[in-house]
């Protein structure tokens, strides 16, 4: 991602782009230890207690992972709108976003077979999560939505620097102690949480999870925006942070497990007959919102120390990011079923499996990033001018032959997609 203090001299935060190679990382070992967690059910009873950390880590994961990639989606895009007018920013979330998510809709997940259906589907607000078409692509479904929806604050901000809205940004990270990133983010969020928690479960994004994570990719544009006094406001929280973050961890994991009010973390308890407004929501509200904020402060704050620096790798494990979280669902549910069904044991399987999505991510990413007319489907940027840079055609001079060679890797990216496919069926006939 690039920062820049005029269009002529872009710098890099490495540090953003690592956590982003990371969180998504993260994201496949996430996926593959929870749809494989029904396998611990065969386990002895007096293993429970040695399940506990894998619970925890899984339970405390799920707060903040996904608030942090959405902060990192908004910083992004604020580095992306400086050298970009707003017209030519929708048409470029239209391609990276919009087009990856037609393609997952309508092949990946099959929607071509239900045109009518999936299409209604897709522009139904909220579906629900076994009726959405869209399967694990809801991030950027959410993320597509917030971009269209926030292009005029971003376009005020811009076109605005010293404006209301970035003085009030800035003298926020300008309190004393860094008292302003600490609370001001949290107490907005835990505000959207007792107004639109109690009403539906909130999952995938939907109902009150909708407005959390717009509220998070907002984060992280204005921060990136004042970053002048964000990345100061960061080093003066990184030890105050460290130290309170696993302290709200172990306090939210407690409650979330003891609470008198069943998907008190959740949302929805009004349907199961509690009211809307306890002191006990009211507590948990609070208590989850410092949390996942902490926890994004956190990773931030250390990662800005350790991480803004240069690496071979950094571009390339950037540019695989988004590939590879289009497939790696689909790489997924085999070998969890597989090894299921052939006893081995859940931990094991956790990391024979693991291991494999992660090595078959990247091959379908060497595979579609050689194709030209595939990339643009599984979010990749660039054309003839990008693939002729890659081996092999950086070694051929002849252009008939290039284009032969661009040919045969079509071919194998439309077979890619058809394993693609056919992994994923072959799962749930396993299943």
């Amino acid at each position: 991602m690039q920062e820049s203090q005029n269009l002529s001299k872009p710098i890099r935060r490495h540090d953003i782009d690592w956590l982003r190679v990371i969180l998504f990382a993260l994201l496949i070992w996430f996926h593959y230890a929870v749809f494989s967690l029904g396998q611990l059910d065969g386990e002895n009873s007096s293993m429970e207690l040695f399940n506990l950390p894998l619970f925890v880590v899984i339970s405390v994961m799920h707060q903040w992972r996904l608030a942090a990639l959405f902060v990192i989606s908004g910083m992004g895009t604020a580095f992306a709108f400086r050298r970009r007018s707003w017209q030519q920013y929708i048409r470029e979330r239209g391609t990276r976003l919009g087009l990856p998510l037609l393609f997952g809709v309508y092949i990946l997940w099959f929607g071509i077979f239900e045109f009518g259906e999936k299409t209604i589907l897709l522009f139904t607000i909220f579906p629900g999560a076994d009726d959405m078409p869209y399967g694990h692509l809801w991030f950027i479904y959410n993320l597509l939505i917030y971009s269209v929806l926030l292009t005029p604050l971003f376009t005020h901000v811009r076109n605005n620097p010293d404006g209301l809205v970035l003085r009030l940004v800035r003298s926020i990270l300008r309190a004393k102690w860094g008292l302003g990133i600490l609370l001001l983010p949290p107490l907005i969020l835990a505000l959207n949480g007792i107004l639109f928690k109690p009403w539906h479960f909130g999952e995938v994004g939907m109902w009150w999870e909708f407005p959390r994570y717009m509220i998070y990719f907002l984060f992280g544009f204005l921060l990136i925006s004042a970053r002048e006094e964000y990345f100061p406001a960061l080093d003066s929280v990184r030890i105050p942070v460290t130290i309170i973050t696993p302290i709200l961890a172990i306090i939210w994991f407690i409650m979330n497990e003891s609470s008198e009010i069943p998907l008190v973390m959740e949302g929805g308890w009004v349907d199961r007959g509690y009211a809307a407004f306890s002191s006990t929501a009211t507590i948990a509200s609070f208590l989850q919102s410092f949390h996942a904020w902490f926890w994004c402060l956190l990773i931030f704050s250390w990662s800005s120390k350790l991480l803004n620096k240069p690496n071979k790798w950094l571009s390339y494990l950037n540019e695989a990011v988004y590939p590879t979280y289009i497939v790696h669902m689909h790489l997924t549910f085999l070998p969890i079923a597989i090894l299921g069904a052939i006893g081995v044991g859940y931990y094991s399987g956790m990391v024979i499996g693991t291991i494999f999505v992660m090595i078959a991510v990247m091959v379908c990413f060497e595979i579609v990033r050689r194709a030209r007319f595939a990339r643009v489907f599984f979010g990749i940027k660039g054309g003839s001018d990008a693939i002729y840079k890659l081996f092999p055609y950086d070694k051929i001079e002849e252009n008939s032959l290039k284009i032969f060679i661009e040919v045969i890797f079509h071919g194998v990216a439309f077979v890619m997609t058809i394993g693609l496919l056919i992994f994923l069926i072959a799962a749930g006939a396993i299943s």
